[in-house]
């Protein structure tokens, strides 16, 4: 007989509807978990707004890549009934040049697209079936909301490590998103000296004044920003990272960043050209690195991040939601006046 379960479903541009749908069965290598948290991202507020995912359009469409659960059917792998797992999204072959060489981020077959949520249904339901492969056990100390901002944590972490971040380096963040305020707290913890966060308004750095990990902070629509920057920073930034996907982000990474200096780019952008200043990068000698999600090493370094207590990624946590109200959370985050910051449902 088969089974049901309740998911909240993308069926149209800027809608979530609840439905009853078939519980997914288990194959060869795979597992099922009853979820017990999913953190909504950024990156599903742009595939709410297009109503599909970046995979085959096959209709109804679950998305939810920042979960974890409790095992309820192990199928042929090492797990057991009631472990609680977190599973880390990129579905990385583990066969090609790039994996075989640690960079699974870069896995020819991912291309930065391939991911659980993204091609395939994800975990905004009751119940979610993937390759064992991508599941981690949990340890006690990492808790179900805790467990559903991993996959933001990991993005900081994997950004701060291709920085080259060294003591006393003066840091500049540019985007007060989740995964900015991360950064500044990755950076404060690994001995900069000036944490710095440029943002355009006041409605999401409630959150970052009560933690207390930024110095400074600009304000991205002044005029007069880069010698604002340079002044605070007494000639620069060592290292600055964009975080917003859009020109001007880049451009205040630009103004604020010394010569010499490295520019950490994490934003995603929904328009693939973005207007960029070339000779001011050449003719300062700018490093500009591109960042994208991180390594398996560095996903099991995440967790152990919050289970040792270096990190509590709990404290960004402004909301928790039913899957009933998904809808309802994605249009917060969409709103351009609503002060959330990150927003974990439990279905």
């Amino acid at each position: 007989m088969q089974k049901f379960m309740k998911a909240a479903v993308l069926d149209g541009p800027r809608h979530i509807a609840v439905k009853s749908v078939p519980v997914p069965e288990v194959g060869e290598g795979e597992i099922m978990i009853r979820v017990s948290a999913c953190g909504v991202c950024g990156s599903d507020i742009h595939m709410w707004k297009t109503g599909r995912g970046w995979g085959e359009d096959r209709g109804d469409f679950i998305m939810g890549h920042e979960f974890c659960g409790v095992v309820v059917d192990p199928g042929d792998s090492r797990f057991a009934i009631g472990d609680r797992v977190v599973f880390w999204a990129n579905l990385y072959c583990g066969q090609c040049d790039m994996c075989r060489s640690g960079q699974e981020q870069l896995c020819r077959d991912v291309n930065g697209t391939n991911y659980i949520g993204f091609v395939c249904n994800g975990a905004y339901a009751e119940y979610f079936v993937g390759k064992a492969l991508n599941a981690y056990k949990l340890p006690d100390a990492v808790s179900d909301v805790a467990a559903g901002l991993i996959d933001p944590l990991m993005v900081a972490w994997h950004a701060v490590i291709k920085s080259g971040l060294r003591l006393r380096d003066r840091v500049l963040v540019v985007g007060d998103g989740i995964i900015g305020q991360m950064i500044g707290a990755l950076a404060r913890k690994a001995g900069a000296s000036v944490v710095a966060l440029s943002k355009i308004n006041d409605r999401r750095i409630a959150r970052a004044r009560e933690i207390g990990d930024f110095d400074l902070y600009f304000d991205g629509n002044d005029p007069d920003r880069a010698q604002i920057m340079q002044d605070a920073s007494e000639g620069g930034f060592d290292i600055a990272f964009e975080v917003v996907g859009a020109a001007d982000a880049l451009s205040a990474c630009m103004d604020g960043v010394k010569p010499g200096g490295t520019v950490v780019m994490i934003g995603n952008s929904i328009n693939p050209d973005v207007r960029f200043e070339l000779n001011r990068a050449v003719l300062r000698e700018i490093r500009l690195i591109g960042s994208v999600s991180c390594t398996e090493k560095e996903f099991r370094e995440t967790i152990d991040l919050i289970a040792q207590g270096v990190i509590d990624p709990e404290k960004y946590v402004t909301d928790i939601f039913p899957l009933e109200k998904l809808q309802h959370a994605f249009e917060r985050l969409a709103s351009e006046t609503d002060p959330v910051l990150k927003i974990v449902v439990r279905p």
